[in-house]
């Protein structure tokens, strides 16, 4: 069973998705997550069904493999306790504003005196070196702030949000990789670093990918916008007895297509003859495949084109995804029982190192203040303490 980050402890103060996601991903990969929560939790420990009312279906999804500490930061013994678990930790990761920590006094300064080796790593709405430095800042906003919401017009009559946390998730992919490149440096050269990675330019880039376009020249060559992608007709297809994903892309698959829907002859006309052509009138050939595709049923199509290699698929509902075939094949949902929720399920970790998959989550999602108690004794706390700590409200356990 590999964990490449064993022996890895990240300090995470943060919550809702953005850096819970990502610091579930570095959980999955062995690192020792130590999450710290107010004495209420984290908000999403209220968001969805649930068992018992603090563990909502959202923060148990995104908070496995993870400790729970609940302590009151306001308080100077709460900041004792993390300045503590900083001196024994490789990383500590955040989204809370970098002006709210500083008055609690948590900045890359202040903990590089307590450990000299630190990693911090902020995520943050927008750069600290930019006039919307102090704007707040969540998906929805990022969305619309980095042209993701705009780009959706070309398949409705006005700007939209796409369906889920894109900007939240995408920047928890970046802070992800931005803590495991950190931690490389670190073993490269034996010093601290601080780390940020805002969520607009995160997403600006993550749009600007492909769209970037005719913008990559000074002057513009084209607008900002890939129109493959940008196509009305890019959408999936109505069959006779449902919808479908079809996507013919090369010359080769093009060519097959249409000899199989007996219109070859487009492949030798000068728009449809080269990539280049065919990306120049993409509508054209996407309302081809719209009145193709409406002659015939979901299954023949399917059967159809994977006999001539055409990249092709049903469209799932969510329902579906939990009977999916190859999901069902290779184990992608694993279900266990919760001490406390009973049985759940997750999906796992989707990354194979040597052609094996982790099996095993190491902890279920915690109880709120968990592992308090456990971790202050580590920290060397007597019992006495930690009961007095209790008492005073500075901490939270069961």
């Amino acid at each position: 069973m590999i964990r490449p980050l064993e022996g890895i402890t990240i300090l995470d103060l943060s919550s809702i998705l953005m850096v819970p996601y990502c610091t579930r991903i570095l959980a999955d990969l062995g690192a020792d997550v130590i999450k710290i929560e107010s004495l209420v939790g984290d908000n999403t420990r209220y968001i969805g069904p649930y068992e018992n009312k603090s563990m909502g279906a959202v923060f148990l999804n995104l908070n496995r493999n993870k400790k729970s500490v609940s302590v009151d930061l306001k308080t100077l013994k709460g900041k004792e306790i993390i300045f503590k678990l900083i001196k024994k930790s490789d990383v500590f990761i955040s989204n809370i504003r970098k002006s709210a920590l500083s008055r609690l006094g948590f900045d890359h300064k202040t903990f590089v005196k307590y450990n000299d080796k630190i990693i911090t790593a902020f995520a943050v709405g927008f750069s600290s070196n930019g006039p919307y430095r102090d704007l707040p800042a969540y998906d929805d906003i990022i969305q619309a702030a980095s042209g993701m919401a705009s780009y959706q017009e070309a398949y409705s009559d006005q700007p939209s949000y796409t369906s889920g946390a894109t900007a939240d998730k995408a920047t928890g992919l970046m802070l992800a990789l931005s803590v495991v490149s950190s931690l490389f440096k670190r073993n490269k050269d034996n010093k601290d670093l601080e780390v940020e990675v805002p969520m607009f330019e995160t997403m600006v880039d993550f749009t600007l990918v492909e769209h970037l376009y005719g913008y990559n020249f000074l002057p513009p060559k084209d607008e900002p916008v890939y129109p493959r992608q940008s196509s009305p007709n890019r959408k999936p297809y109505e069959t006779k007895d449902g919808f479908i994903a079809v996507l013919p892309y090369n010359d080769e698959q093009w060519l097959r297509f249409l000899k199989f829907i007996k219109k070859e002859h487009l492949i030798k006309t000068k728009k449809f003859s080269t990539l280049e052509n065919r990306n120049k009138n993409v509508d054209e050939l996407y309302s081809l495949l719209v009145k193709e595709l409406k002659k015939e049923k979901i299954n023949f199509w399917i059967k159809k084109l994977r006999e001539i290699d055409i990249p092709s698929m049903k469209i799932n509902k969510p329902k579906d995804l939990f009977i999916d075939e190859h999901l069902k094949k290779t184990n992608f949902f694993k279900t266990y029982k919760h001490s406390t929720e009973g049985d759940l399920m997750y999906p796992r970790l989707p990354v194979y190192f040597n052609n094996e998959r982790d099996n095993e989550s190491k902890f279920e999602a915690p109880n709120l203040g968990n592992k308090t108690k456990e971790i202050l004794i580590d920290l060397g706390y007597d019992k006495n303490e930690i009961e007095n700590l209790r008492k005073e409200k500075v901490i939270f356990f069961e």
